[in-house]
């Protein structure tokens, strides 16, 4: 499917249930009075939870599914504001961030209960292989199945996987919702959600999305967007169609934030001021001279654009009220291009790729100065997918049994182009950056390289056996044929991956489980964007790669789930651990081996629901203890690494997010976020500092149709930080917003 400019959204009809029949004396048919209560678009997910799935491979209630899945609505995502999934994963407790580089390309790149998941990002349970940044405004919720999920995704997830689920167009309603925003920061957004029932079992949906804006408290970035997605759906007999279409593009000024302290930095020029000393007890921060808003990329060289397409044809049968067929054919794809730079700080010497060493002419021995060193790439990315399944129940004497059966079959490419030119601008004062410096020299795409790509063949069975009221045991085990090639080198792997849970349900609402996973990482999992947490090159194809078998995780997680206060509040907890013995590792050469051990353990509370009508709540927290326990590669001596902890994670990680009905017209909520300290390296000598974040808002009911809804988002205007990459820079996250949204419906 070349360019299809739009692209799948979501699909899935609400049921229709028929009234109540019955006779009077005359023998009239009357009819029970029916009461329809609209719902918009906006406020379809009218709750802070869920109670089902929206995988077939989830096949009991989320309460009595012995896994952790966390899930942000759409309500939730509406109140806070958060417009892109990014924002979404940026304060959601167990999931921190990493960054792109270059040819690590920018996008999102989360990392869940210690472990990266930036390819086990899935679209209506489609995997998008590709690293992009994803908007929010045809998203009804986020679904991240937390431990490894081999059985239920394929290979990688190995601390988890995002689903991102779809808007769907919706039997039986019309309604539309036009939303306007303005903010602080030039913000300005207007978006269109509407759903028309068409009649005889036809329904369409449309969502609009035009986004012109800077990004609040940064100097010189811009962030526009623009997006629509279609959305179509027929039912005849016990079939139904649906057609889904969906484009996003963004044209954005890619920031790789400010330097981190190092070696080179001297803080006897910057009046004494200090950022840690490169040791574990005292590791480098990031560098904060310059104003909050400083820029320290080029206004005049820096950009990124970013296209998401995809479109997909769902095909569902009822063959009784027992078993029903679950097609999808897709196919996802985006392409971004970007040039941008990376803030360090200038160093005395050179240290070429040889070993040389020779001074840098750029050092100044009266100043502190920071590189903006040149960073680019260009990546397309494509997938076409066929998954099928079938779903039901069935009794083997007193045994119930609810199984899914299915097949999923992919292929995926990666693509990048190649470059000529490199455009530079001079090194910058460190306190005071120019991003407006001239630029000399230009580049020029070429060609588009020999793509890489990537086969899976999968066959999986899901079954959850329930004996009685008390006891259910949750089953499943997939078998998937594995292949990836860059045109000259590829790797064959066949993945055996297992899931088992026991369930025992003290109390009708509320259940105890035992549950155990494996996942399968084979190489080339990421090749064609590299950044794995333990080195570029151990997740991607090279020849030091090529011929090493997956590496296996094993994971345990013990919890239990409770709905209380009527059903309406759903608590939850868990303590797990997830181990991985034959981890990649690489050394200073390149080479890469299976001598890895790490480890991940930790617990996890949640809440999500009504308090009662008028207060909701969705809080959680994770504390995530993940450690290298073998870093390898050190001549049989205990590697350097051992006990450090993992990369970019949290081991402590809280969101908080309530909102409470004042009046029938007022509605007020806020939240906070906390994110502890994360460490940049293996060596644990760089590190983000542990921040809290606080958050906003109030609403007010104008009228039946219309209400005003004000957002106070890093309220407090703290300095931020998402992410970094190997501990040069870290990325600044957007400082104070202020909006007000006008959202009319009807």
């Amino acid at each position: 499917m070349p360019s299809l400019g739009l692209l799948p959204a979501v699909i899935i009809a609400a049921a229709v249930g028929a009234p109540a029949v019955a006779q009077d004396a005359e023998g009239t048919v009357v009819l029970d009075t029916i009461v329809i209560e609209r719902q918009t678009g906006a406020q379809a997910s009218t709750d802070y939870r869920v109670t089902e799935g929206s995988s077939p491979k989830l096949t009991a209630p989320l309460v009595d599914t012995p896994k952790t899945i966390s899930v942000v609505t759409q309500r939730q995502m509406e109140e806070r504001n958060a417009t892109s999934v990014l924002e979404v994963l940026r304060t959601t407790p167990g999931i921190t961030l990493g960054s792109g580089e270059g040819g690590t390309p920018m996008g999102d790149r989360p990392f869940v209960r210690g472990y990266q998941a930036a390819t086990d990002i899935m679209v209506d349970g489609i995997r998008n292989l590709g690293r992009t940044t994803q908007e929010a405004f045809a998203t009804e919720s986020v679904e991240i199945a937390k431990g490894p999920g081999g059985a239920y995704s394929g290979r990688g997830a190995t601390g988890g996987s995002i689903n991102l689920v779809s808007k769907q167009a919706r039997e039986g309603e019309t309604f539309h919702e036009f939303s306007g925003l303005v903010g602080n920061a030039s913000q300005k957004r207007l978006t269109y959600d509407g759903n028309v029932d068409l009649g005889d079992g036809l329904a369409a949906r449309l969502n609009l999305m035009w986004q012109d804006s800077d990004v609040p408290g940064r100097d010189v970035l811009q962030d526009d967007r623009k997006g629509i997605a279609a959305a179509l759906s027929k039912s005849f007999g016990a079939s139904k169609l649906s057609l889904n279409l969906y484009h996003s593009k963004t044209d954005a000024t890619p920031d790789l934030g400010v330097p981190m302290s190092n070696g080179d930095y001297r803080p006897d020029l910057s009046g004494g001021r200090r950022f840690g000393s490169g040791t574990k007890s005292d590791p480098w921060l990031p560098i904060e001279l310059a104003d909050k808003d400083a820029f320290y990329g080029s206004a005049l060289r820096d950009y990124r654009e970013v296209e998401n397409q995809s479109a997909m044809l769902r095909f569902e049968h009822e063959f009784s009220n027992s078993f029903k067929l679950h097609s999808t054919l897709a196919w996802i794809g985006s392409e971004q291009e970007y040039v941008m730079s990376r803030p360090s700080v200038v160093s005395q010497f050179i240290t070429g790729r040889d070993g040389s060493v020779s001074p840098n002419p750029n050092w100044d021995p009266t100043r502190n100065l920071a590189n903006r060193d040149l960073r680019s790439g260009k990546k397309d990315n494509s997938a076409v997918a066929f998954h099928t399944a079938l779903t039901g129940g069935f009794h083997t004497g007193t045994v119930k049994h609810d199984l899914a059966v299915g097949l999923e079959m992919s292929r995926e490419k990666v693509r990048s182009a190649s470059s000529e030119g490199s455009p530079s601008v001079p090194v910058t004062d460190l306190a005071n950056p120019n991003p407006w410096d001239p630029v000399t020299g230009s580049l020029v795409w070429g060609d588009w390289g020999t793509p890489i790509e990537t086969t899976s063949k999968a066959l999986y069975i899901f079954d959850t056996l329930t004996f009685n009221e008390q006891w259910s045991l949750n089953l499943g085990l997939r078998y998937d044929k594995y292949e990836v090639s860059d045109g000259t080198i590829s790797r064959k792997d066949n993945l055996l991956n297992y899931s088992a849970g026991v369930v025992y349900k003290p109390a009708p609402n509320g259940s105890v489980y035992l549950a155990f996973g494996t996942s399968s990482n084979p190489s080339g999992e990421c090749a064609g964007m590299a950044g794995g947490a333990d080195g570029a090159g151990a997740c991607t194809l090279t020849s030091n790669s090529v011929n090493l078998e997956p590496e296996e995780s094993k994971s345990i997680e013990l919890g239990t789930k409770w709905e209380v206060l009527n059903d309406q509040l759903l608590l939850t907890a868990a303590i797990f651990q997830t181990e991985k013995k034959n981890a990649r590792v690489e050394d200073d050469l390149g080479n890469v081996a299976l001598l890895g051990h790490n480890r991940a353990r930790g617990f996890e509370l949640g809440a999500a629901g009504q308090i009662n009508e008028r207060w909701g709540l969705s809080a959680g927290y994770a504390f995530v203890d993940a450690k290298t326990i073998d870093g390898g590669f050190d001549d049989g001596e205990p590697s350097a690494d051992n006990g450090n902890y993992l990369q970019f994670v949290a081991r402590h990680s809280f969101s908080l997010w309530t909102t409470y009905e004042v009046s029938d017209r007022w509605t007020v909520g806020g939240g906070a976020t906390y994110t502890g300290k994360r460490y940049l390296n293996g060596e644990n000598t760089a590190a983000l500092p542990s921040q809290w974040r606080v958050d906003l808002m109030a609403a007010y009911k104008i009228n039946e149709t219309a209400e005003l809804q004000v957002n106070v988002n890093n309220a407090f205007d703290e300095r931020l930080y998402d992410a970094s990459h190997v501990g040069i820079f870290a990325n600044r996250a957007p400082g104070r917003s202020v909006t007000a949204k006008l959202n009319y419906r009807f």
